[in-house]
């Protein structure tokens, strides 16, 4: 297709994507919602908002030898994988609380707006491999986002990509439910397969055909239980894959994490210390939107929130009890 023949299409792709978008009521709707902690408590009564010291759920700590073993397979391959380490008892209400938010007509992000999606980071095993991986010290990056791929044969998790060209910096996913083959599971290409160093967007679309072929064979399928946990460098290529058939959703939870002696890029600001009180709802919100706009490219609904977005990036919320 010509150039020329381009621009008509571009055209209809942005009005059918302005004809999505909320309208003006419904956003300040839900600006008013979104910032009002009574309303995501009433919502969802068994999770707290912006609680006085929210605790953190109680898991075993990993065992030393797990612990050297998923710190080497970081350094080895980039990548670790844990399987269930999380109980049921904790997953299941993760879940239930991200299917009321979307059922609530939320992007599933939102349930981020909860403490327990933050205390989650703070428990036992996940505490343990970021600091072997990053040190003392690390921060969080307030990308987190919730994963929701409908049990419906074509529909997939993000396509092939990495979460940043930088260095000491981590991602964790968990799985609320079970990530299998026929539901889009990871799949990922270990550090030391990816021989041709590609990694940043621009050198996968510019990648050969034979480096492609060379990614695809050397790519990993990693199914995982829910309660599972994976994580990878943000340098590792990885991708969710495509569902196959009706079954049961896949519903995960990402968050990133930096050394405490990397300097953030402006994207990553502000940081927020695991160690330190909850971030308050106002910053909840900015983090939600901020991924919103960050994240629209990889599903395209998103883009129905992007003014939504832009709103809450902005919000000043008076503190409430």
């Amino acid at each position: 297709m010509t150039v020329r023949g381009r621009q008509p299409a571009r055209k209809k792709v942005r009005q059918l994507l302005s004809g999505l978008s909320l309208s003006q009521s419904e956003i300040q709707t839900r600006l008013e919602q979104a910032s009002d902690a009574g309303y995501w408590r009433a919502l969802y009564p068994a999770f707290s908002v912006c609680a006085n010291a929210p605790p953190v759920p109680q898991l075993p700590s990993l065992d030393a030898a797990a612990l050297v073993r998923y710190t080497r397979g970081l350094n080895q391959w980039g990548y670790f994988y844990s399987e269930s380490a999380i109980a049921k008892s904790l997953t299941a209400p993760l879940l239930e609380c991200v299917e009321t938010v979307r059922k609530a007509g939320w992007p599933p992000v939102f349930a981020y707006v909860y403490d327990q999606l933050w205390t989650l980071w703070n428990t036992a095993p996940i505490a343990q491999i970021l600091t072997a991986a990053l040190g003392e010290g690390y921060r969080g990056i307030p990308h987190g986002w919730c994963h929701y791929v409908q049990p419906v044969r074509g529909a997939s998790g993000w396509p092939p990509h990495i979460d940043g060209n930088l260095a000491n910096r981590m991602s964790i996913w968990i799985p609320l439910t079970d990530a299998t083959i026929d539901n889009g599971c990871i799949y990922l290409v270990p550090k030391d397969m990816n021989t041709s160093a590609i990694g940043e967007r621009r050198e996968l679309r510019a990648a050969s055909n034979l480096q492609m072929r060379e990614l695809l064979q050397r790519s990993r399928a990693i199914p995982a239980p829910a309660g599972s946990i994976l994580g990878w460098q943000f340098r590792i290529i990885h991708w969710g894959s495509t569902a196959h058939g009706p079954g049961s959703p896949r519903v995960s939870l990402v968050a990133e994490f930096i050394a405490a002696n990397e300097a953030p890029i402006k994207n990553e600001m502000p940081l927020y210390d695991p160690a330190a009180p909850l971030p308050d709802l106002a910053l909840r919100l900015h983090s939600i939107g901020r991924a919103i706009r960050q994240y629209m490219r990889y599903e395209l609904r998103m883009r129905r929130y992007t003014e939504l977005a832009r709103e809450l990036m902005n919000l000043r919320i008076e503190p409430s009890n």
